[in-house]
């Protein structure tokens, strides 16, 4: 960081965090004005009835609801529209969203072209909307993507097969409800990968330009309670894990959200246009993109094996931060998570569309150490032929 240069940290959203905590989703949507709420979710999350007590307390309020689960993976604007068609025809003036990052970003959308009319692609970038949207509750039901304390929203344009990015100060959800008791019962795959792409979000955040000692501060904290806790929170039934991951997660997102992303990020949007899951394509990135940036995050990498619990003496900062990473991929070992993109589903050919791609992304300029063209290649290139 530039000791000269001034900097910010923003974080509007009200944390209610604790066992049982969706409890207080009635009391939060009557204080924001909401009068008839639009329960933004997917079908399996309304299928295990993850919904159930939200709409039981909010009818204890006296606050009717609306559900729209129509939400897919990697939602587009197909799915915003039906979304706000749902919004309008009921007459609801708030969006409670219960779910992964899917239906956080969906769900946010809508709230947004609520208000604003037209469709969601007119608001890609920063801060192209006119008004604010309407009141957002966020009630996340993974421990990853943290986007109920994010200004940023994806949804993936149909049309050029590309995943919008819309952000804006006022995108932020009014209020997040963070409830491990709901994360319970997640299954394997959707756990372990909004895991590791909350891990992503904690790291990325440490290697850009606009880090800070606040948001390091963050960072360095959500990643040695990710350490220890990501894998028990996916491989068992241990609601203390999952309690630790779920606010990891989401102090992993209060530091990016603030200091940006690295290009892990900017890496995987490419590969969600072969339907990757996010946090999937993210997590497999996460060591080669570190390689990368070793170089000029010596010292960040090495505080950060301090944080994961390294501290033998006598080692060096160079030890050190070669340990970050092997501690890194000692968890993906752990847990099962693959280390390499799957040449079934990602076609090693279209390396050179995907650096294109990459090249577009705001993450590739945001990260300290500077990528071309042929950098980004051999990233991608390493991250086919895998490290084990």
């Amino acid at each position: 960081m530039d000791t000269n240069a001034i900097f910010s940290f923003h974080l509007p959203t009200k944390l209610v965090h604790g066992l049982n905590a969706i409890t207080h989703v009635g009391k939060e949507a009557k204080r924001l004005g909401i009068k008839k709420a639009l329960v933004v979710t997917d079908g399996g999350v309304k299928g295990a009835g993850l919904i159930d007590s939200g709409l039981k307390r909010l009818e204890s309020e006296g606050i009717p609801t609306a559900v729209f689960d129509g939400v897919e993976m990697d939602p587009g604007t197909a799915t915003v529209a039906k979304g706000v068609d749902v919004l309008k025809r009921e007459g609801c003036n708030g969006v409670i969203v219960v779910g992964g990052g899917s239906p956080m970003c969906a769900g946010k959308a809508i709230a947004l072209v609520g208000t604003n009319g037209g469709s969601i692609a007119d608001y890609e970038g920063s801060e192209k909307y006119k008004l604010p949207p309407l009141p957002i509750i966020g009630i996340p039901t993974t421990a990853g993507a943290g986007s109920e304390v994010s200004a940023t929203f994806i949804i993936t344009d149909e049309k050029r097969n590309y995943k919008m990015s819309i952000a804006g100060d006022r995108v932020y959800p009014d209020v997040a409800i963070l409830d491990p008791v709901l994360l319970l019962n997640i299954p394997f795959w959707p756990g372990v990968n909004a895991g590791m792409d909350a891990l992503s979000h904690a790291i990325g955040a440490c290697c850009t330009d606009y880090a800070t000692p606040v948001t390091d501060s963050l960072a360095m904290a959500s990643i040695a309670i990710m350490m220890k806790h990501l894998a028990p929170h996916v491989l068992t039934q241990d609601l203390e894990a999952k309690n630790q991951q779920l606010i990891a997660s989401v102090m992993a997102n209060m530091a990016c959200g603030n200091s940006k992303l690295d290009l892990i990020h900017a890496l995987s949007h490419p590969l969600g246009s072969y339907h990757m899951p996010h946090g999937l394509a993210n997590g497999i990135l996460i060591p080669y993109v570190m390689e990368f940036n070793l170089p000029v995050c010596e010292d960040t990498f090495a505080r950060m094996a301090i944080a994961m619990g390294e501290n033998s003496p006598g080692q060096t900062a160079r030890q050190l931060a070669r340990r970050a990473i092997e501690r890194v991929k000692e968890l993906f070992v752990d847990v099962g998570f693959p280390t390499k993109i799957p040449s079934d589903v990602v076609d090693q050919k279209d390396i050179p569309t995907m650096v294109k791609q990459t090249m577009t992304r705001p993450m590739t300029r945001f990260n300290r150490r500077k990528s071309t063209e042929k950098d980004l290649a051999n990233i991608y290139q390493k991250a086919f032929e895998g490290w084990r």
